[in-house]
């Protein structure tokens, strides 16, 4: 969620501004567990030195219903298919999901995080210094934590390694070397991670991901409609930035990303509008909790936001407890 607060952006190279766009959303995420906006004991343990900025509702409510989102479709694919399937989370950043999901006793054969290289450095010290409220709940268990090159961890069935989504046969080596299994049911996640990458080199990727693994989810959440004024502001900001929206074709309207998604073998594809999602499908009584916390200037301002930005599922076969997976 990206918007109001890149104003203050640093002057960055195009790697260091990826890296720091991780570095807001999961200090947004923070703040929003601090106001009570939802419940996340580990986002702190990842949040680097607090960014200098102005703490805006409508950003607030955006997360939360970015969240909270991303988490219904989660959990609509472990209930039909856990827990003998996969996750596989692209630009994971300092997502928190994993512990999350555990604690809770969400029971999942395999999840991996992929992201650029110093992101997962982070990440991997992190998890190193708080192992022990991380991993809680594998107290019965034998932790091993295996770290190669300060950029690959596994543990448990963790896993979260440098990758570069730019390059399949890269990352079908990474795959390679943990214990995927290519038949099981795989959910994709990408938060804000596709609008920057290329779009030939997003091509490749669902077309390959598509071949591959014969039973898959692809939830994709992204900005859109770049060609409005708030679109254009959004380039504006990146720009500023010195990062690349090399996916803006990608992401330009829902037509352009259901095109690219059906031509590289994801045939069902379905999107709904974030502001749609906040108002129709997110659960009333908490939504209406939420909105007692922070009170809108603009509650205006919160809808055309919301309407730049898009859930999309995508399934790569014709299995209907995938294709029923998305929002009402």
């Amino acid at each position: 969620m990206v918007s109001r607060d890149n104003a203050e952006a640093p002057n960055l190279d195009e790697t260091c501004g990826l890296e720091w766009t991780n570095e807001v959303a999961t200090d947004w995420k923070a703040a929003a567990v601090k106001r009570g906006y939802w419940v996340d004991p580990f986002i702190y343990l990842f949040q680097q030195p607090k960014q200098n900025i102005l703490r805006f509702p409508e950003m607030l409510r955006g997360y939360y219903a970015r969240v909270k989102g991303i988490r219904i479709v989660v959990e609509q694919f472990l209930d039909k298919f856990g827990p003998a399937c996969q996750i596989i989370n692209f630009g994971a950043g300092f997502d928190t999901m994993y512990w999350n999901l555990s604690k809770e006793g969400r029971r999942i054969d395999l999840y991996l995080e992929i992201d650029l290289p110093d992101v997962v450095r982070k990440k991997i010290n992190c998890i190193l210094r708080h192992s022990s409220h991380l991993y809680s709940f594998a107290c019965n268990e034998q932790l091993q934590m295996l770290i190669d090159h300060n950029d690959v961890m596994h543990a448990l069935n963790y896993h979260i390694m440098a990758g570069d989504l730019c390059n399949t046969d890269d990352l079908m080596e990474k795959f390679l070397s943990i214990p995927i299994d290519f038949s099981k049911p795989t959910l994709f996640l990408s938060e804000c991670v596709l609008v920057y990458v290329d779009v030939d080199r997003t091509k490749n990727l669902l077309h390959m991901l598509s071949n591959k693994f014969a039973k898959a989810c692809f939830l994709d959440y992204e900005p859109s409609n770049l060609n409005s004024i708030f679109g254009r502001k959004f380039l504006e900001n990146m720009a500023q930035m010195k990062v690349a929206v090399s996916g803006a074709p990608f992401c330009e309207s829902v037509d352009s990303m259901r095109q690219i998604y059906v031509e590289n073998g994801w045939s069902n594809f379905k999107s709904w509008k974030v502001s749609g999602v906040y108002l129709n499908s997110l659960p009333r009584q908490d939504r209406e909790r939420m909105e007692t916390l922070d009170l809108l200037d603009d509650p205006e301002m919160l809808k055309q936001m919301l309407d730049h930005y898009l859930f999309s599922v995508a399934t790569n076969c014709n299995d209907q407890n995938l294709i029923s997976i998305g929002f009402e």
